[in-house]
């Protein structure tokens, strides 16, 4: 006989719950900051906005953003001159350092919110995204390491009103807002002393900023007034370039003041490149020849762009046959294709861009190149060859240069159809590209150019 106390004791066990069954562990979440890999002295993430953001949230640390493309022979300058610069080893901690081909899908959504003024465009970002700081062109390791300081001070919030206005101009030529970067630079302007470590990048964003907006008198009035304060690094020749540029869209309409305009910018190019303390790469070197050339072209002193042009030759072999590494190697590739074709010796370059595509069989810069100088040189059947070599491997904005260059090639040969087809494809890849790497000059060129079928001109660089 069970007794009633014993019954109920067996009533409640029966009624206890089971107990809980062991529950999976939850995924570990991958960690954002492993994707770091070194290159140069710093540690970077490459391709992914996201990770970044991740790895800075939970690092607490801003982000150094290079936006660069493979094209880009300054990128390529400064990834492998200034990046390995050993001063940058105290900064490598302090930064999450994030590196992003804009030529890739990827990044698309990236460049909607950090535009591109030129290649390369350099940000420092707060762990909120918000810009803290920004750089556009080459910069000299001291100059780098002042947009880096810059970056510092502006999320500690500290800074001179000329650093505040500069910010706020960085972040409407973030959002491509050229009205409202124009005001703030003019302030900062106003309120920054005459020896501003930064005042050669303000006066670079003021007369690019004018050239974006297509305000040519605006942009010739800087550059009157502020040409010989752009110190002696690649900035300087940068502010000349721009100012050429708008001074060539007013040579019908003021042709004196573009004639004096270019003289005093070949005067300030030889000084550039005269000071033995200018903070100048090769690259940087070369760019200043280039254009030091092609204003004393339009001054008519052919033989003297001449003899700049030899120099220039003779620098950029010397510093390839330099280079540590074929990469290192290849920054110089348009470069040099641009001066060979120059001084009428493209063929003369075929062996070293040939040997640069040997050794990186996955770039498509070395074909690229060898398709333009065998175009630039008549021979159509080895242009046709090497371009389309690198069409097979280009992507993105890229791929629309290389497709103009391949219909110019069928326009040279007389094949009407081949061009119409190769400028039809540039117009689609165009059109279809995602909203941060649309190009629409580029694509109302291509259209203009099928619409025209035969009179598209040479793509370049």
């Amino acid at each position: 006989m069970v007794r009633p106390w014993v019954l109920a004791v067996l009533i409640a066990c029966k009624n206890d719950p089971a107990p809980p069954k062991a529950q999976p562990a939850a995924p570990a979440i991958p960690d954002p900051c492993v994707k770091t890999k070194p290159v140069g002295q710093m540690q970077w993430i490459e391709d992914d906005y996201a990770a970044a953001v991740a790895c800075a949230k939970q690092q607490k640390k801003p982000i150094v953003v290079d936006l660069w493309a493979p094209w880009c022979h300054t990128c390529l300058s400064m990834q492998t001159t200034v990046f390995t610069d050993a001063s940058f080893a105290g900064e490598r901690d302090k930064f999450v350092w994030l590196a992003m081909d804009t030529d890739r899908e990827q990044n698309a959504a990236a460049l909607q919110k950090l535009a591109t003024s030129a290649w390369p465009t350099f940000y420092v970002l707060g762990i909120d995204e918000s810009v803290l700081a920004r750089f556009v062109g080459a910069a000299s390791v001291p100059q780098f390491h002042e947009f880096l300081a810059a970056g510092v001070a502006a999320q500690a919030g500290g800074g001179a009103a000329a650093d505040a206005r500069l910010l706020g101009a960085e972040r409407a030529l973030a959002l491509k807002d050229y009205d409202a970067a124009d005001s703030e630079l003019a302030a900062a302007l106003t309120a920054a002393p005459k020896d501003w470590a930064r005042r050669p990048e303000l006066l670079n964003s003021m007369i690019l900023t004018k050239f974006k907006k297509r305000d040519d008198a605006g942009c010739l009035a800087i550059a009157d007034e502020h040409m010989d304060e752009t110190g002696t690094a690649a900035a300087a020749s940068d502010f000349l370039v721009t100012a050429m540029s708008c001074a060539e869209n007013r040579v019908k309409e003021d042709p004196d003041r573009v004639k004096a305009l270019r003289e005093r910018a070949v005067t300030r190019w030889k000084a550039l490149l005269a000071d033995p303390k200018a903070q100048l790469s090769v690259d940087d070197r070369s760019d200043a020849m280039a254009s030091l050339r092609e204003a004393l072209d339009a001054l008519g002193k052919k033989d003297e762009a001449k003899q700049i042009a030899e120099q220039q030759r003779a620098l950029l072999d010397d510093a390839a046959a330099k280079a540590p590494d074929p990469l290192a190697a290849m920054t110089y590739n348009w470069p040099r294709a641009e001066v060979y074709v120059y001084l009428g010796k493209p063929l003369d370059l075929v062996p070293a861009l040939e040997k640069s595509a040997k050794d990186l069989p996955t770039e498509y810069d070395p074909p690229a190149r060898l398709g333009w100088i065998y175009f630039k040189a008549g021979k159509l059947p080895e242009a046709a060859q090497w371009t389309d070599k690198a069409l097979t491997m280009v992507y993105g904005p890229r791929k629309g240069r290389l497709l103009t260059q391949r219909a110019d090639i069928a326009a040279a040969a007389g094949d009407k159809t081949a061009e119409r087809s190769f400028r039809d494809a540039a117009v689609k890849l165009y059109q279809s590209l995602p909203a941060g790497q649309q190009a629409p000059d580029a694509l109302a060129k291509a259209k203009q150019a099928l619409a025209d079928t035969g009179s598209g001109g040479s793509a370049a660089p």
